[in-house]
């Protein structure tokens, strides 16, 4: 099996899967035990949606998905796929909702797992692609796998990861966001929806992260210069006090017209964006 760089916290291999006896990109946890009985990395599931998404980009139009676990509950390879709208052979071509399609695949495997796994936890954590007429490993040519298998520098690395969680984790914490923010940019003041954002303060660290407090919605181009450094320093900052403070190195940009300016904020007090605990760079990162 080749092993494939990537920025998340689970491994990706590519090669001849033992158990299925398929060759094909194997998606592994790296965290949990079976006594803690948590299994559930939430870096693997990303990893999933990341080259499912990745794949669908490629236009794969036979995927097939295997639960290629260890656990002898499995009889064979039959007993092992995971459907998609009781389809065996998924067609990424006709995906439409990219994020219900996920989020009824993670499901399917969530269920395999319980029914294969007699103390309950998660036998389901290495995943098989397979693909009868792709070559599954042109993924490693997209150019995001090849980025990362350059070795960007640390800071570059930092906010390439946090682009790949953005993309991934928006859609309840950016409704909550939007609503508290009546669909409004709370730096720009911008309406435009499709176009706003759901930023996280303190670093995502599971769905108690994701909270309104903990959250601040920002137009794409404004989400990027919070997230983007320069000096080691944000391009665009907020105070504990709601004051914006852009970066020196934008002065001539139409971006300073917000610097020493206050942020729009929700109607409800108790959803006021929580910058009090920001003291640093490794905490301040999205």
């Amino acid at each position: 099996m080749k092993e494939i760089k990537t920025v998340f916290d689970a491994t990706l291999n590519y090669g001849k899967e033992s158990n299925t006896g398929l060759k094909g990109v194997v998606i592994e946890s790296r965290g949990g035990t079976k006594e803690s009985n948590n299994y559930r990395n939430p870096e693997h599931s990303l990893l999933l949606a990341f080259v499912l998404k990745s794949l669908q980009n490629c236009n794969v139009s036979d995927l097939e998905i295997y639960v290629a676990s260890n656990s002898s509950s499995y009889k064979n390879n039959t007993d092992r796929k995971i459907s998609f709208n009781e389809d065996f052979k998924i067609d990424l071509n006709k995906i439409h909702d990219f994020e219900a399609f996920l989020k009824n695949i993670k499901k399917s495997i969530k269920e395999s797992g319980q029914k294969k796994t007699a103390y309950g936890g998660n036998s389901t954590k290495k995943i098989l692609l397979y693909s009868q007429d792709f070559d599954l490993e042109k993924i490693l040519e997209n150019p995001i796998i090849s980025l990362i298998e350059n070795e960007l520098d640390e800071e570059q690395l930092e906010y390439f990861f946090q682009k790949i969680k953005k993309r991934f984790r928006q859609s309840k914490f950016r409704s909550e966001l939007i609503k508290a923010y009546e669909k409004t940019c709370a730096v720009t003041g911008s309406k435009v929806e499709r176009l706003l954002e759901a930023a996280h303060i303190q670093p995502y660290a599971g769905a108690d992260t994701s909270v309104i407090s903990n959250g601040i919605l920002l137009r794409s181009d404004i989400h990027d210069l919070f997230d983007l450094y320069h000096d080691e320093k944000r391009l665009l900052t907020i105070s504990e006090n709601y004051v914006i403070e852009i970066h020196p190195s934008l002065q001539d940009s139409e971006y300073w017209q917000y610097n020493n300016q206050k942020i729009n904020l929700p109607r409800d007090s108790n959803h006021y964006p929580n910058f009090s605990s920001v003291r640093n760079k490794e905490k301040v990162i999205k």
